[in-house]
């Protein structure tokens, strides 16, 4: 189990030294490489968390030193795998609050430990808490991250606490973080009229590894046969949490009508388990007219294999900034049907379809003229969404904006 101030390691095998006395042993070389620290909640879940895992294996090690501080890092054994293959410091606080008292002691405990150049926060309780905590402990140097158009509301939060988080983050925002990177054009708009100083934003879009995420027969055919689905019925997939703001009440909806005009039409959300739907979305599930065509799938390590599998990908949210999820599918090649929200009509101009939010019969009516296209065409879709990745949204494009971000912060040894 990782502590509070813990670095995750695994057993290496010490070689066999002769002794040394101590007072003749060179002095440990100086690790000269400005640290970045990044404060996060959680490593897994999310498009956020997707991200940070991207920028921290990619950032150039020669460059900067990273380390991540997550509130909760323990259910993500994957990523954390990730990290260590990375070189990537981590600290789990094991926690489930940021503003838990034995959180703060520990997260500025690490924060006098580590020492970081510059401390990135991801999503807003981590910039308002990371933010405050690391000028707090002496960091001057503070990045805070917009992945979000919104606030989130957790479950009970009255109308009165949501105001008061977001003038407390408009108030500090003008003087807490040094730059304020936002992954969604739409969303820099959003936050500007927060109060956010627009003079400190700048625009890097998600990005992912398009060597990973790629069209892949094979994979899509495994897939389907881990999900118990025939090779040939039409899938349309969601992959994400299940959050209000990804409306999956208009995609249920709409599900039922596609049943009806395509009754072989099978459907996976990748992200949780039936249990953990809304009361709503339950009631919707039971109403389709064959809901044992529905799976459930819990969030997978690997991604990259699921969206192969399917006809269609397809967002219902009310909001979103730039979803990593979209990336991954049109780099897997998959057709793309999207509410037009956020960054998603910019993703999928000339290569998906977007429709309006809450509109489920619209919704309905572009998966099924996306399943009604030709091989010929589907393969064109293919080429130029893979192309449109390479070309803006890998993760080595964004890791450059994010290290040239830092570099204007501090000092850069090759």
């Amino acid at each position: 189990m990782l502590g509070a101030s813990d670095t995750l390691q695994l057993p290496l095998r010490q070689p066999v030294r002769a002794f040394v006395p101590e007072q003749s042993l060179p002095a440990p070389a100086r690790d000269r490489r400005p640290t970045v620290l990044h404060f996060t909640y959680s490593i897994g879940g999310g498009g956020a968390e997707a991200m940070l895992m991207n920028l921290a294996e990619s950032l150039d090690p020669a460059q900067f030193r990273s380390v991540v501080v997550a509130i909760n890092a323990r259910p993500w054994t994957p990523q954390l795998r990730r990290l260590h293959d990375a070189g990537v410091t981590v600290h789990d606080l094991e926690s489930t609050s940021y503003l838990n008292p034995r959180t703060l002691a520990r997260l500025r405990a690490v924060l006098r430990q580590e020492r970081p150049d510059v401390v990135q926060t991801w999503t807003h309780h981590a910039d308002l808490v990371g933010g405050w905590a690391a000028r707090l402990s002496g960091v001057r140097h503070v990045v805070w991250g917009i992945h979000c158009r919104e606030i989130h509301r957790n479950p009970g939060e009255s109308d009165a606490r949501i105001a008061l988080f977001r003038r407390a983050l408009g108030f500090s925002s003008r003087f807490i973080p040094r730059r304020i990177v936002s992954c969604s054009a739409a969303a820099i708009e959003d936050h500007t009229a927060m109060g956010y100083p627009a003079a400190k934003m700048r625009w890097i879009p998600n990005g992912i590894d398009a060597a990973r995420f790629v069209p892949d027969a094979d994979a899509g055919l495994d897939t389907r046969a881990e999900l118990g689905l025939p090779p040939n019925v039409p899938l349309i997939g969601y992959v994400g949490r299940f959050h209000e703001m990804k409306d999956l009440a208009t995609f249920l909806r709409a599900a039922a009508i596609l049943q009806g005009r395509v009754p072989e039409a099978h459907f996976v959300f990748c992200g949780g388990v039936e249990v953990e739907l809304g009361e709503v979305e339950r009631e919707l599930l039971a109403k389709l007219p064959s809901p044992q065509q529905v799976r459930f799938d819990s969030f997978r390590p690997n991604p990259w294999r699921l969206y192969p599998a399917l006809n269609v990908f397809s967002l219902s949210s009310r909001t979103e900034a730039c979803p990593m999820t979209v990336i991954e599918a049109i780099s897997c090649g998959v057709p793309c049907v999207t509410t037009d929200v956020g960054d998603c009509g910019r993703l999928l101009e000339g290569v998906g379809r977007v429709v309006p939010m809450r509109d489920h019969a619209a919704l309905a009516a572009a998966w099924e003229q996306t399943l009604q296209m030709d091989a010929a065409a589907r393969e064109a879709v293919a080429q130029q969404s893979r192309q449109r990745v390479q070309e803006r949204f890998t993760i080595a494009h964004a890791a450059r904006q994010y290290a040239e971000t830092y570099a204007e912060l501090v000092e850069v040894r090759a």
